[in-house]
């Protein structure tokens, strides 16, 4: 029996070789402050009804529950969505797949605006769906499911009564220092971050994974080794360089972000020694650049795109009431071993 299988967006824009974008607003007539070219518009058509798309129309889409969806994201910074190359991909997983749904993203907040307003009051509450992305604290968005009657995290702890889309933290970051340790490391460094809305250093899930590496392998931690870096280039650097002046040298690190790895090369490097010849790196994020930073960083790859993108299904199957209880979904993590790690000589 032939089974016919449903047409995106992503389809018609691979195919027509434009942006998803630009095929959302060649079929909705809901864009007008956007329009595409007539040209653009007609090839985009003649693809779709190549392809066999079938448009869901406003009664179908009411049948479903999804008639007036309203989809919006909170970020602990705006400014994240933009400049933040790891919450940037989770983002455009999010929004690339609600387009591939015929949705647009109808707002982004920031958490400092949730706080003391009332912000939601005009947002009609049927159909309302948040993105929480990043650690919050589980305070806020209990708080936050108050207003909203759909709360979902992405790339935080799982709550026990709100959908979550993550990666096990701890684990993967016990992993990464234990493949330092089998390499024959045992002065392992540490450079860490907190969140004003989330965990402290000490609280945070690679901080953890670090510790249960070392105990489990009967490692003490220096703590002249293990500093704040802030999920920020120069604090990182700056952590990375005051290790170096301890009275004696790591012979590897552990980064709990790429970002903070790249600071700690540039530390690394003014200091004369050499990666992974000297001083031994391994981080966590795997965002794009880090394959190309000189040495390649080994680093533990989280499926960032595809977190905001199993976000978004679930979120809609929830607002359909296709899944009738939150959901908790950790996707998969991958060591990638690259030119920045080696033994211990």
């Amino acid at each position: 029996m032939l089974q016919l299988t449903k047409v995106t967006l992503k389809d018609i824009a691979d195919r027509a070789n434009v942006s998803i974008s630009s095929v959302s607003r060649a079929l909705n007539k809901a864009h007008p402050d956007a329009p595409v070219n007539d040209q653009t518009r007609e090839h985009i058509i003649r693809v779709a009804k190549e392809l066999g798309y079938r448009k869901i129309n406003s009664s179908q889409k009411s049948n479903e529950n999804i008639s007036e969806i309203k989809v919006g994201l909170i970020l602990n910074n705006v400014k994240a969505k933009y400049q933040d190359a790891y919450f940037s991909e989770i983002i455009f997983g999010i929004e690339s797949e609600l387009l591939n749904n015929g949705i647009t993203l109808d707002f982004t907040f920031e958490v400092k605006e949730i706080f003391n307003s009332n912000l939601f009051a005009d947002f009609p509450k049927e159909n309302l769906g948040v993105i929480c992305i990043g650690p919050l604290k589980s305070q806020f968005l209990n708080e936050l499911a108050k207003q909203v009657p759909l709360v979902f995290s992405v790339s935080g702890l799982p709550q026990k009564k709100l959908d979550c889309v993550t990666v096990d933290f701890r684990d993967a970051a016990r992993e990464a220092v234990q493949y330092l340790v089998d390499l024959g490391h045992r002065k392992i460094a540490f450079i860490g971050g907190g969140s004003p809305v989330g965990a402290s250093m000490e609280e945070e899930e690679r901080t953890l994974g670090y510790k249960d590496a070392l105990k489990a392998n009967g490692i003490s931690i220096v703590p002249e080794w293990f500093c704040d870096g802030k999920f920020s280039l120069a604090k990182s650097y700056e952590a990375m360089a005051e290790i170096l002046r301890s009275p004696e040298r790591p012979t590897a690190l552990f980064a709990a972000s790429d970002m903070m790895a790249h600071g700690a090369y540039k530390a690394i490097k003014e200091a004369g020694l050499r990666i992974p010849e000297d001083l031994s790196v391994v981080s966590f994020d795997d965002i794009e650049m880090s394959e190309f930073v000189s040495p390649a960083l080994t680093t533990v790859r989280v499926p960032k795109e595809e977190m905001g993108r199993t976000a978004v299904k679930l979120l809609l199957q929830r607002m359909t009431g296709k899944l009738p209880l939150p959901m908790s979904c950790s996707l998969p993590t991958e060591l990638m071993i690259r030119n920045s790690s080696g033994k211990n000589r």
